[in-house]
């Protein structure tokens, strides 16, 4: 048996709480190794010098997280700990606490410095995400990763949360999401044309203003809400095939989409370079949303290999609904006529996922465990045998024990190189982290 990456996506204010020891003792008992806490980067001192070429203060964030918080909670308990205190102790239990960061999105940072943000064709800029191509980003980002990684030499691996471009993030969708018809939104979606990307995409070679010509084309099409355009795309575009036939129309989205991998690619380079050059044997990590709709937000499991060294695949098949559906119910309240029914079968058949045929179920029950299978298994090939894949499943409510049995199932038999158990939505029951260790110990995997 290889020596698989078995980790946790855990909550340290719900451990502190419980008592760290206690719950560092379930983690081990369920074969896990290394574990990544939402927030960690926060905990670190702040070294201005590393920030001398950004107008990014880090502690607007480190701020915003101790009081206010995001989607998962204040870091109040975690930024007020000690992080050498809480890897020694981890260290007695076998546990790796690693260095997550996520590059891209902050509520407060886009606020006061609102040119950091991604731009729409139409000149939006968003309230959440920041754009990769920006040279304040970039710079504020390596200099928290160097600033952090020279003083804390203990740390062994950095993982980067969701490196991408979008309007917002695709698996926590927003309320504000305007209403936009598939497939068109997959296929124009979270395009920036800040100046930046402009510049780059020009350097490039590319025809910006045909491509903005384009997607204003596309974004017409998407808006236009009406029952008879909703089935104009939902009766034309039915499978892979009516999909070239739309790229056909509009050569030059493929040609965007594809720079947008690049941005991004070209931005993880660019940190790859940094922490290898401060420590070599430092495991650098990427998470991703899965391959089927990766594309969409700039990310592409192709170019994985040579720029991270394991590539781990958030895929929470029992919590996807409750954020998906967001869009979907914006949609049946703009168009008069429509029914969910329709929408969730579109929804699926462009996706290739399988679920329940209702908002209600689709958001209580999320898709079937069987779409793990097939996501893994894409991510394996996609990414090639040389790049270690490792399944991100979900243990948060509404997943129970036996959804997480089904879901380390169906990640092994897709080819998975190691396991992440998600627990980041809070409140996860404790024996959904038992069963996740006892499936893997029943498959031979620890």
């Amino acid at each position: 048996m290889d020596d698989k990456y078995i980790g946790v996506w855990a909550v340290f204010d719900e451990d502190y709480e419980e008592g760290l020891e206690t719950a560092f003792a379930r983690y081990k008992e369920a074969g896990i190794k290394h574990v990544m806490y939402a927030g960690i980067a926060h905990v670190f001192e702040v070294h201005d010098e590393y920030y001398s070429e950004t107008c990014i203060d880090p502690r607007l964030q480190i701020d915003y997280e101790e009081k206010k918080g995001d989607i998962f909670g204040t870091k109040y308990f975690l930024i007020n700990s000690d992080y050498d205190e809480i890897r020694a102790l981890a260290q007695k239990y076998g546990l790796n606490i690693g260095f997550d960061i996520t590059p891209g999105v902050s509520d407060p940072i886009v606020d006061k410095h609102p040119s950091t943000a991604v731009v729409d064709v139409e000149g939006r800029t968003s309230g959440h995400w920041m754009c990769p191509s920006n040279p304040d980003v970039r710079k504020y980002f390596c200099g928290r990763i160097e600033d952090i990684l020279i003083h804390n030499n203990s740390i062994s691996e950095v993982e980067l949360d969701v490196v991408s471009m979008d309007f917002y993030d695709p698996q926590v969708v927003p309320d504000w999401v305007l209403p936009e018809l598939y497939p068109l939104r997959q296929l124009a979606a979270g395009n920036c044309f800040c100046e930046h990307c402009v510049k780059k995409a020009e350097r490039a070679g590319l025809n910006v203003s045909r491509i903005k010509q384009q997607i204003r084309a596309v974004y017409g099409e998407a808006t236009t809400l009406t029952y008879e355009q909703f089935k104009n795309q939902a009766d034309t575009m039915r499978g892979l095939f009516d999909i070239i036939r739309f790229v056909l129309k509009y050569p030059e989205l493929m040609t965007w989409l594809r720079f947008r991998c690049d941005a991004v690619s070209d931005f993880v380079k660019e940190i790859n370079v940094l922490v290898k050059n401060i420590a070599p044997n430092i495991l650098l990590s990427s998470d991703l949303v899965s391959p089927s709709f990766s594309w969409a937000i700039g990310q592409w499991y192709g170019s994985q290999h040579g720029m991270t060294d394991l590539t781990k695949l958030m895929l929470y098949h029992k919590n996807i609904g409750l954020n998906e559906v967001k869009p979907l119910k914006s949609i049946k309240e703009a168009v008069p006529g429509i029914n969910e029914e329709e929408l969730m079968e579109q929804y699926y058949r462009l996706k290739g996922f399988t679920g329940p045929d209702t908002f209600d179920k689709f958001s209580g029950e999320g898709i079937d465990v069987e779409n793990i299978f097939y996501e893994v298994k894409k991510a394996k090939l996609e990414a090639g045998s040389g790049h270690k894949i490792v399944a991100g499943l979900g243990g948060d409510p509404p997943a129970s024990a036996d959804d997480v049995k089904n879901a380390v199932e169906m990640a092994y038999r897709g080819g998975a190189d190691g396991y992440m158990l998600h627990l980041w939505y809070h409140n996860a029951p404790k024996e959904n982290i038992v069963a996740f260790g006892e499936h893997l110990r029943k498959l031979g995997e620890i």
